[in-house]
């Protein structure tokens, strides 16, 4: 159901798994005690955050007459969505009491004790109500949608698409005055080793210029969305399988995102150029634990 004047709102669940337990030593933000703070303002703009920037209602400042107090108004757009977040997250290891109470927001205990598992929890209960929706989406929890536009993009990628690819955003950071970084870029030279890696492009049109997509090397974004009739094609796959997977890639996180999509997807991602076009907010500083390249020599002279 596409959003719009006299349309049926776009119904979209997101799903999060959140664990904060720390760990001396462990290179994870959700295993270090001294990034508690930053974890807990990530988590409440990946959960409140996410729901405000994208329902129905907004605000604007309206003046009450002539030499009049101006007010915070509350208005509705058509241009929202019917978004509902599912965090899973165990009531032991989490940050979540510290969230404010919102209709969109329901928590859900994943019942496990390991809680590496608590990300394939939220992946699978995401893809088993896929029926129910126009678009799923599972999401780390320090992942801001700050495009307005991004649930109608996903849908419209898979309309002008054949239903076999998915279109996972690049993930990104802002380096202080530098400019953005994509997380989980491809190695250079590829990885002719991994049966995904193909050099499969894909061009979607765009009103302001085509928009190129190519088959990722580094499939992780720390997020997938899927519109139904492809969750719907994953979730029969693991259901037949039983949810066993054949192989795992190299972590729980990686797992239960990417992992879930490539054996029945064509996971592609915008070429770095057009990153901007499908982009999320990664909401810590990755970004310094690398080196700064230095700059090619120039050729010329």
């Amino acid at each position: 159901a596409a959003t719009g004047s006299g349309a049926e709102a776009m119904k979209v669940l997101l799903a999060i798994p959140h664990v904060f337990a720390p760990k001396k030593g462990s290179l994870y933000s959700s295993q270090t005690e001294a990034k508690r703070t930053l974890k807990q303002e990530a988590l409440l703009e990946s959960t409140i955050g996410n729901l405000n920037r994208h329902r129905h209602r907004h605000w604007i400042h309206a003046s009450l007459g002539k030499n009049q107090q101006v007010v915070n108004r509350e208005l509705s757009s058509p241009d929202g969505v019917e978004l509902t977040i599912q965090l899973f997250t165990p009531p032991g290891a989490s940050l979540a009491d510290a969230l404010p109470e919102d209709p969109g927001l329901e928590r859900v205990d994943p019942d496990v004790s390991d809680y590496t598992q608590v990300p394939m929890v939220a992946s699978r209960h995401l893809l088993e109500q896929a029926d129910d929706y126009d678009l799923v989406g599972y999401i780390e929890d320090d992942l801001l949608l700050s495009d307005p536009e991004f649930f109608a993009k996903i849908l419209y990628l898979d309309l002008y698409s054949d239903g076999r690819y998915a279109f996972l955003p690049h993930r990104c950071e802002h380096i202080p005055a530098k400019g953005d970084v994509i997380l989980s870029g491809d190695p250079d030279g590829g990885r002719p080793d991994l049966f995904w890696d193909t050099g499969e492009t894909l061009t979607i049109p765009w009103p302001l210029g085509d928009r190129r997509f190519y088959r990722a090397t580094n499939p992780h974004s720390g997020c997938y969305f899927l519109s139904r009739r492809q969750a719907l094609a994953v979730k029969d796959f693991w259901v037949q399988k039983n949810w066993r997977p054949d192989w795992n890639l190299s972590g729980p996180l990686e797992q239960a995102c990417s992992g879930m999509l490539l054996p029945v997807m064509r996971v592609m991602k915008p070429v770095p150029e057009h990153y901007r076009f499908l982009m999320v907010r990664h909401q810590d500083n990755l970004w310094e634990r690398h080196r700064f390249e230095a700059p090619k020599a120039s050729t010329s002279g």
